[in-house]
């Protein structure tokens, strides 16, 4: 039968309009998709933030938020692929039967090809276009936001990034294409015949696959082990992945199949399967769970990802300043590494000079001097580290070598030791029989090191390992134990660190005067400002938590949007069950009961699944971000705590909305 193309674009609108249940958050989830891609990218290449083409920063510290953008971008990119790709497949599940009827009908397959390439265009038309208009107009709100997150002043002018529309478009290009392509051959390939009476063949009672319930198991097992297992930085960096990959293949193995085994379980059990309210809800929970176990486990995932990206991004924010103290224990750090002998009265002198020269108000000069390597822990104490040392972090030690007289000096004390005597400050454990042994040599542990007076020394940025400083009794002590370490080549020099508080802020001229000043003394010494500092931190932990957010947001859409589907297909598929069940004396009060029951079950266990993941995996992740920050446990907890409360409300909020609309369906007349 040939049909014009006209009377086919009619079908392609009335069909739309006639599904608008389904395509309608479709188009929105698509819409919001482009909207946010396009506007990480377009802020990624935008001038006020970084200027590409000169490799210009409009601020200190823009090029690594710009840096993170762009990586936002490239994981929203595999996202949205996905998510734009399930979606669609939700939309042909429903039009699957009006194409086949087209075909009974007489219609040919090149006209019904026409009605799916023309309704996919015009859904990639509204989705892209929309959302890059919307993204233009949000993209100066965005990047005020970002602007107010990391405390810069704002600036004037509209943003329309050229390089951000080119790759909006080539992507989405892309994506609804492959969808149109598939949406074809998936309507070619079925039998009209067959797939106008899909929905009316009987199905089969779901098996237990006992292989797959106990690789579920395992892994989940095995990944919450790990996660609970680690006590270090660097142990928490070896498992974190690896735990993540297990958790995931055990949510989707238990959800197919631990589902059905329990509900098996539930069934056999007479005295509670034999009851109204207990044999309607496990009867369709097990039909059910058989579709869409796969769905509810992705909402679980997706909820992890949301309230752990939330929930660090918020720890970055609150515990910000600490870390600032942390990394910057002085509002003016000098770093230097010097063998000269008169070192502390030259350095000194030189900050002296450019603190005058500057006109800086500084407070009481700090000066620590210190010899550092790396060592490997093994059963007979810390040897030297070799080319495979790094291979088990968590064995690994970064120690801080003091003299007794530099650090009597530091403490105003006049401590004594012996040769074979050492003070300690271990970052993790406690010392253990009062030994040390190190290097082949043992050492009696005297007494502790005062932490107050040494702190300053330490890195903050290794963290990955466990920190220990040592006290000795003379330098000719350290350059023993030294001489043979291959990895400290430069044995005999010393690593400084001074500087100091200063009485009010520090000038960007002062800055300049005063570095050009310090930069003349020995030892290249590397010079950081607080005040500076502090800015690039908001810079990159802002930067951080405005990406966070984003991804949260698209998180929380593909969880929305999968809920939504998820109820529509499951209040469809239950329609005609809960006819039957009507027919047979199932009151109206008695199924509002019964089908409260199974979508509050069905609705709330892939929360509940997602919230103990993120308990469980909560003291890794801390760990994990130790790595970069000091986090504090309290504070982590309470973000946790706080974000899981907000994440929980916005969830009854979806059950409430959702709900409604499969008790709607159920109940059609």
């Amino acid at each position: 039968m040939t049909v014009s193309h006209k009377l086919l674009t009619k079908f392609v609108f009335s069909g739309m309009k006639n599904n608008k249940r389904t395509i309608i958050p479709y188009l929105i989830a698509g819409t919001f998709t482009v909207m946010i891609y396009y506007i990480l990218t377009s802020l990624a290449f935008c001038p006020y933030i970084y200027m590409h083409t000169t490799h210009k920063e409009a601020f200190y510290g823009a090029q690594t938020i710009a840096v993170l953008l762009e990586t936002a971008s490239n994981i929203v990119t595999i996202f949205a692929a996905i998510f734009i790709f399930y979606a669609n497949q939700f939309v042909i599940k429903g039009r699957k039967k009006e194409m086949a009827l087209y075909g009974v009908l007489g219609m040919s397959k090149s006209n019904i090809t026409f009605i799916m390439a023309v309704e996919g265009m015009v859904n990639a038309l509204i989705c892209v276009v929309t959302g890059i208009l919307c993204g233009t107009f949000l993209n100066k709100i965005m990047l005020l936001v970002l602007y107010k997150i990391i405390g810069q002043k704002p600036v004037n002018g509209m943003i329309v990034s050229a390089e951000g529309l080119r790759r909006t478009l080539i992507l989405f290009v892309i994506i609804y294409a492959i969808c149109i392509i598939y949406n074809i051959c998936s309507i070619h390939v079925g039998n009209p015949i067959e797939l106008l009476h899909s929905d009316k063949l009987g199905e089969k009672e779901p098996k237990t696959k006992i292989v797959t319930l106990i690789i579920g198991v395992a892994a989940l097992a095995v990944g919450y082990f790990l996660a609970l297992s680690a006590n270090s930085t660097a142990e928490a960096l070896g498992v974190l992945f690896i735990s993540i990959i297990l958790v995931v293949i055990a949510t989707y193995c238990l959800f197919t199949a631990g589902s059905i085994f329990l509900l098996k379980r539930l069934k056999n059990n007479k005295k509670f399967y034999f009851k109204t309210k207990n044999f309607i809800s496990v009867s369709n929970l097990m039909f059910r769970m058989k579709h869409n176990a796969a769905g509810l486990a992705s909402i679980c995932i997706l909820s992890t990802g949301v309230i752990i990206l939330l929930t660090c991004g918020f720890s970055l924010m609150m515990l910000g300043e600490k870390n600032i103290d942390n990394k910057y224990p002085m509002d003016i750090k000098v770093e230097a590494k010097t063998g000269d002998i008169n070192a502390e009265k030259n350095l000194t002198d030189k900050f002296k000079e450019a603190v005058s020269v500057s006109d800086v108000k500084a407070k009481d000069i700090i000066y620590r001097q210190y010899k550092t390597t790396m060592a490997k822990e093994s059963q007979d104490g810390y040897t030297y580290m070799d080319i495979n040392g790094f291979a088990d972090m968590s064995s690994c030690l970064d120690l801080y070598l003091v003299t007794l007289e530099d650090y009597n000096k530091y403490t105003n004390s006049d401590i004594k030791l012996n040769k074979d005597e050492v003070l300690v400050y271990q970052s993790e454990d406690n010392i253990e029989d009062g030994k040390f042994n190190i290097f082949g040599k043992s050492y009696k542990v005297s007494g502790e090191v005062d932490y107050d007076a040494i702190y300053y020394i330490i890195d903050p940025s290794m963290t990955l390992f466990e920190r220990k400083v040592v006290v000795f009794s003379d330098e000719n002590e350290i350059n023993k134990l030294l001489k043979n370490d291959k990895y400290c080549k430069e044995y005999k020099k010393y690593s400084i660190i001074m500087g100091c508080d200063t009485k009010k802020k520090v000038s960007e001229n002062q800055i300049k005067v005063f570095s050009k000043t310090m930069k003349k003394a020995a030892g290249k010494p590397e010079i950081s400002f607080k005040d500076k500092e502090r800015t690039f931190f908001y810079n990159l932990y802002g930067g951080t938590f405005f990406v966070g957010i984003f991804l949260s947001v698209l998180f929380l859409i593909a969880t929305v949007l999968i809920i939504y589907y998820k109820q529509m297909s499951e209040g469809f598929e239950d329609q005609k069950r809960f006819e039957i069940l009507s027919k047979v004396g199932l009151t109206e009060k008695e199924s509002k009961r019964t089908i409260k029951r199974q979508v509050m079950i069905l609705f709330f266990l892939p929360v509940a699944a997602s919230i103990i993941h993120v308990i469980v995996a909560s003291k890794v992740i801390r760990l994990f971000l130790k790595m970069v920050l000091v986090v504090d446990p309290f504070t982590f907890t309470a973000s946790i705590a706080v974000v899981c409360l907000i994440f929980f409300i916005v969830y009854c909020v979806v059950y409430k909305i959702t709900s409604s609309q499969y008790y709607r369906i159920i109940h059609a007349k």
